[in-house]
């Protein structure tokens, strides 16, 4: 599920949204070659909040921010402190409120960098358990470029996350934007 969901995701954010508010054109720019596709984009991650999009559906998504420690590693030790601030309706909010940008940001970040870690429908990681959510996390990092001053998290059950790539998937198809970066 998640190697067919990268590229649907990825390509659209890093050839046209990351590039957003710049003003030369980047190594791998879809911007010029379609202004009317870049004004979709935009309209969805752009400067708006998430619970926007024509992709957000309410109760899916939960975001928080942690402080990064030297030595963390949420591969081997996803925090119990952390699972239950996910769990909290303030994560919920939080994810409805953010930046479109940001959401996809630190989506794609975490998609691209392999930055996911697997939980039980409590939000635990267990292993051998079933995966029944996913957390996406992408490292905010500082001048340094090394160590990240902060992680941000994003959580989904894996049934919703079924349901967001179709969505996902309609908007794509909706704006023709699936057939331009298949070109």
């Amino acid at each position: 599920m998640l190697a067919l969901a990268t590229p649907m995701i990825v390509l659209p954010i890093e050839r046209v949204e990351r590039h957003r508010g710049k003003h030369f054109e980047g190594y791998v720019d879809e911007r010029p070659l379609d202004p009317q596709l870049t004004a979709m984009i935009d309209g969805e991650l752009g400067g708006r909040a998430l619970r926007h999009s024509s992709f957000f559906a309410p109760a899916e998504w939960r975001f928080t921010r942690l402080p990064h420690q030297p030595g963390q590693n949420l591969a081997r030790y996803f925090p119990h402190e952390l699972s239950a601030e996910l769990a909290k309706p303030e994560a919920e909010t939080r994810a409805s409120t953010m930046a479109a940008s940001e959401w996809a940001s630190c989506l794609r970040n975490a998609l691209a960098h392999g930055g996911i870690a697997y939980l039980d429908a409590d939000g635990f990681q267990k292993y051998g358990m079933k995966t029944e959510k996913l957390a996406f996390i992408s490292g905010k990092f500082g001048e340094d470029a090394q160590t990240p001053e902060f992680l941000k998290v994003l959580c989904i059950r894996e049934t919703d996350f079924l349901a967001f790539i179709r969505r996902w998937v309609s908007w794509l198809a909706a704006t023709g934007l699936s057939l331009d970066l298949a070109a």
